[in-house]
């Protein structure tokens, strides 16, 4: 007899010996469930983000490693050979610093290209820190930190001074900001989504913390190791230590993320590693254990791992300072680093063809870096359309670019495609569009602000239907890039003007790409030289002396051809980039935004008509242009928001100021007792864990109950 049918028995045999099988055979059922809950949540999140992305310094690429198969599955090239590379990932995005020479990219790892790029000053005065969806670009030495919109890169907000260089800058796993400064001031920091900028959480004056201070940041609050004043300061953790320990001019390598109970920092010129062990310190002298020149430690699994520059190892301490295991081999490539990930630790070698992997219990097994047969992708490559499919075309539009007739403010610039080489076919073995020819750009307004140009070109030919254009534009102004996405031919680039002479007198490289519905194609490109503002003569101007005296007026029956009439004023637009919306109200959580306005005077006053615009998801909501508030949906991640305004005859428009806003998807939406599918594991293991056990137990009072009753019978 199968298990169905006996439990089919049981049951129909009504009574309380039934109800006791069911109940135990349910709490059964429940614990199972929970078991294999954890083990497809964790699978989910495996699946999800399972995958570590390392640096490849000598050909200027990083690598995406498979733990489980310890092989690489992707290979982007960044930058050039011989740089120096710097990983963060968080939220889907993966954002690289090369140092060496400064630039900053963010790839969007759902297409692996890269959706925006900053400049930074090169070497080590630069640091970019990511936590909780936001980015923070530190200069250290201008003591400056920038907050950066994680799509694009560009900035957010207000930027944040401290008046004199940064020792070291950290961001905790709360998000909160830490800084040090030359003079010893420690401050956190929060950001503000309301406000765009910083506010000031604490601010305490570290006796001895000077310009060699580092900090190491925790699940909250940091821990400053000055050897520089001999000073070890925990703050901000709810178990905050003030100590001391021996003092040292030298350069200090500090771990970057560490539990508060142990921290360790490297001094590499004296073969040292200091250990912050509960509210002792500790010096270790890892020259003796064939470590001379220590480099940034990494606490894994309550141990301490140290990478050991020119001896090809990583030693490895515990709590007290002695070995805490074998030493880890590494062969070929430059120096050891270490990178710790989705809880593993790696021991890259960048340039070797191979590292280690270190298991949760201390085991290592190799993995596979350098993969030639494994083809390198270009980030810049040609993106997949982001636009939705254009409405039918209109019969009036004009398919031929604009010329300049005299309204435009500035030059046209027009630069051929380049031939049409065809280019390595896409795997779906669509024909890529072919570059948009005639790409012209024209000024089309100046603010002190905000300098907006339009592109126009002329339809590219392609064999599948094209259902969109991007448009990019770069530069040395300010975020280093613009795009841009239009279903017809033209568009326009609003570029920044504020903290760059860029709008007097740089120049715009704009490319135009076509995309259909499985590939983009080649780009066709422009350059615009930005030319500055004419100046304005001085009112009664004499005209140029003359050695004759001007003749006489010709009389007024002349026929001589009167002047042309003045070309028409260009429309009516308010102020390109001004300042619209001043705050924002909604949680992260809500699918939609209220947004309070206060336009300024063009703006309040503007004869055209006005809109909300979600740029980012492509939304807009029609408003009064003296309008004080409005409502918009938002999506997943960040969306940038603006106001628009439309010229009353509607040939041009502008933008207001983007307000940047994120959305966290809340799958519960505060039903109580909900667990969301993708928690992490272990969420649902105790209340099924619970429900289960209590189905057992009631399942056993129901037995003791049915035995009791048969024997009083």
């Amino acid at each position: 007899m199968s298990w169905w049918h006996r439990i089919r028995r049981i049951i129909s045999g009504g009574g309380r010996e039934s109800a006791s099988f069911v109940a135990a055979l349910l709490g059964v059922l429940v614990l199972a469930g929970a078991a294999l809950g954890q083990g497809i949540s964790r699978t989910s999140v495996a699946v999800s983000d399972g995958l570590t992305w390392l640096g490849d310094d000598q050909r200027g690429e990083v690598v995406q490693i498979n733990p489980g198969s310890g092989k690489p599955q992707t290979r982007l090239q960044i930058s050039g050979p011989d740089s120096q590379l710097e990983i963060a990932q968080e939220d889907g995005r993966l954002i690289v610093l090369n140092r060496r020479t400064g630039e900053i990219t963010v790839i969007d790892l759902a297409t692996l290209l890269a959706s925006g790029r900053r400049q930074a000053p090169p070497g080590a005065t630069s640091k970019v820190l990511v936590a909780n969806g936001m980015v923070f670009v530190v200069d250290r030495a201008t003591g400056t930190v920038h907050t950066a919109d994680p799509l694009t890169l560009a900035d957010v907000g207000q930027t944040w001074q401290a008046g004199q260089p940064l020792a070291d800058a950290v961001v905790d796993e709360r998000g909160v900001l830490w800084l040090v400064d030359h003079g010893g001031t420690l401050r956190s920091l929060d950001w503000s989504d309301d406000e765009e900028r910083f506010e000031e959480r604490s601010q305490r004056q570290v006796t001895g913390a000077g310009p060699r201070t580092v900090l190491v940041p925790h699940g909250q609050g940091v821990t400053l190791i000055g050897l520089d004043g001999g000073v070890v300061v925990r703050d901000g953790t709810g178990e905050d230590v003030d100590s001391s320990t021996d003092r040292s001019d030298a350069e200090v390598i500090a771990a970057q993320s560490s539990p508060i109970d142990l921290v360790p920092a490297s001094v590499p010129s004296s073969s040292v590693v200091v250990l912050v062990v509960g509210r002792d310190v500790l010096r270790v002298d890892v020259g003796a254990m064939g470590c001379p020149k220590p480099g940034r430690p990494a606490v894994f699994r309550d141990k301490v791992y140290v990478p050991c520059k020119g001896s090809g190892k990583v030693i490895i301490l515990d709590r007290g300072g002695s070995r805490g295991g074998d030493d880890v081999r590494t062969s070929g490539g430059a120096d050891p680093e270490l990178v710790f990930d989705d809880g593993r630790l790696f021991v890259n070698v960048p340039g070797s063809s191979t590292g280690v992997l270190v298991d949760a219990d201390g085991a290592t097994r190799s993995l596979t870096i350098r993969s030639p047969e494994l083809p390198v992708k270009d980030p810049d490559r040609s993106p997949p359309p982001s636009v939705p499919p254009p409405p039918p075309p209109n019969p009036n539009e004009p398919q031929k670019p604009p010329r300049n007739n005299g309204n435009g403010n500035g030059p046209t610039t027009e630069v051929s495609p380049p031939p049409t080489t065809p280019s390595t076919p896409p795997s779906t073995g669509s024909t890529a569009p072919a570059a948009p020819a005639g790409v012209t750009v024209r000024e089309k307004s100046r603010t002190a602000s905000a300098l907006v140009v339009t592109v126009s070109w002329t339809a590219a030919t392609s064999a599948d239907p094209v259902v969109g254009y991007t448009v990019a534009g770069s530069g040395s102004f300010s975020g280093g890039s613009v795009s841009a996405q239009s279903a017809g031919t033209s568009a326009d680039l609003s570029v920044p003007c504020a903290g760059s002479t860029f709008c007097s007198g740089g120049r715009l490289d704009v490319t135009v790409r076509a995309s259909t519905a499985s590939t983009a194609g080649a780009a066709g490109m422009a350059a615009f030289t930005i030319t500055p503002p004419p100046n304005t003569p001085p009112p009664n101007t004499p005209p140029p002396t003359t050695t004759t005296p001007p003749p006489p007026p010709p009389p007024v029956t002349t026929t001589t051809t009167p002047p042309p009439p003045p070309p028409p004023p260009p429309p009516s637009l308010p102020t390109a980039g001004a300042v619209v919306i001043t705050g924002v109200s909604g949680g992260r959580t809500m699918p939609w935004r209220t947004f309070s306005m206060s336009p300024p005077a063009d703006w309040a006053s503007h004869n055209g008509r006005c809109e909300v615009v979600n740029r980012t998801q492509g939304y807009a909501v029609g408003i009064p242009c003296n309008a004080t508030t409005a409502q918009i949906g938002v999506e997943e991640g960040s969306n940038s928001i603006v106001v628009r305004a439309y010229a009353a005859t509607g040939a041009g428009q502008v933008d207001s100021a983007a307000r940047n806003v994120l959305y966290t998807f809340d799958e519960c939406q505060g039903k109580p007792g909900c667990i969301p599918r993708m928690a992490p594991a272990g969420v649902e293991t105790a209340p099924m864990g619970a429900g289960g056990l209590g189905l057992l137990a009631c399942a056993f009072l129901l037995r003791i109950g049915v035995r009791r009753g048969e024997e009083e019978k």
